[in-house]
């Protein structure tokens, strides 16, 4: 019975990836992933669409224009269950149970889960839907192979093969905020490589980091403009990516080799134009969380959007207890000079 049902979940995937791949070629990729979200939703997979979100804005108190934000988002504090999977498969589970390995998920969630294959990167992704999404249609792209999150660990990615393919998913979804979080840097699942998209909802057109870089648009260092410091490059693809990757590479061979050193990378593709804003925040380890937050602190919330989950977070949400000034504080405690 057990091979029947295999067999049923293939030629689904299979079908369901050929119509996936036609909207792709017609439609572009984020239109693939919607159709994808659509099925997912359908199939009773996702079940949590943000019903109880609410977010929350903290303007700058002596420049208006400038301001953070923090979403209330309870479900994300259930995403460690893997999105109610089954846990009692022991035999048949690979990799500790890992919830990105295709061959685990079939069995945690008996063929409700499915995914799409990407043909790009020379086809070393599948993309998943989050059941449990930071803003609707948000999209978990794994590699198809169980390799760590860390570009240190043996077997996984180099830092420049990880930058690379994240640059080229972003190119296939302009408008979209793409982000990898490294080991100790938000990375909620560390043995499984992953990235973040996210389709930018209303409110989402521009985040306080891409504002802050567009203060400085010829420094690649950002800093006293935003309280985290990070690196930017904007341009195109063709151009951005030659001058990050040689910066990178030093970087990697300096403060990068040391055993707490971790990082987040972005990269959004405008959605009107070929040009990619690239930014690096170099990260350590031992500063995964920020003081004030509960849960980890990740490419998201570097952004300018803390992520809160639990009831106690919600009530000093509604009490004004966290305000611009506290979130510029959660940016400057995990911030790394330079």
């Amino acid at each position: 019975m057990d091979s029947l049902c295999q067999q049923a979940y293939l030629e689904d995937w299979i079908d369901l990836n050929q119509q996936l791949e036609q909207t792709r070629l017609r439609s572009g990729l984020g239109a693939a992933l919607d159709a994808l979200r659509a099925h997912q939703v359908e199939s009773g997979f996702i079940q949590d669409e943000l019903q109880e979100f609410v977010r929350y804005t903290m303007p700058c108190p002596y420049e208006p224009d400038r301001a953070f934000s923090a979403q209330f988002n309870p479900a994300r504090a259930r995403r460690f269950s893997g999105g109610n999977a089954i846990r009692d498969l022991s035999r048949r589970l690979i990799h500790d149970g890992c919830f990105l390995c295709r061959h685990n998920i079939f069995w945690q969630h008996q063929g409700s889960e499915m995914g799409y294959d990407l043909p790009l990167a020379d086809g070393r992704y599948t993309a998943w839907m989050n059941p449990y999404p930071l803003l609707p249609g948000h999209t978990v792209v794994a590699s198809k192979d169980h390799v760590p999150q860390h570009w240190k660990a043996e077997s996984a990615p180099t830092l420049r093969e990880l930058i690379i393919d994240l640059t080229t998913l972003s190119g296939a979804l302009p408008g979209w905020i793409g982000f990898y979080n490294g080991v100790g840097a938000g990375a909620s699942i560390p043995h499984h490589l992953h990235f973040h998209f996210l389709p930018r909802a209303q409110g989402y057109e521009q985040m306080p980091l891409e504002a802050a870089a567009r203060l400085r648009p010829d420094q690649t260092r950002v800093e006293a403009v935003y309280p985290l410091t990070f690196l930017h490059w904007g341009g195109p693809i063709d151009s951005v990516l030659p001058s990050a990757l040689a910066w990178i590479d030093r970087w990697r061979h300096g403060s990068g080799s040391l055993d707490d050193a971790t990082v987040n990378i972005i990269a959004c593709t405008a959605p009107d134009r070929p040009h990619l804003d690239l930014y690096f925040i170099p990260r350590h380890q031992s500063r995964s969380r920020a003081e004030g937050l509960q849960g980890v602190f990740g490419g998201f919330e570097a952004m300018g959007e803390i992520v809160c989950s639990l009831p106690d977070e919600r009530r000093r949400l509604d009490n004004g207890q966290v305000d611009y000034g506290a979130i510029a504080a959660m940016l400057r405690s995990v911030s790394v000079a330079l």
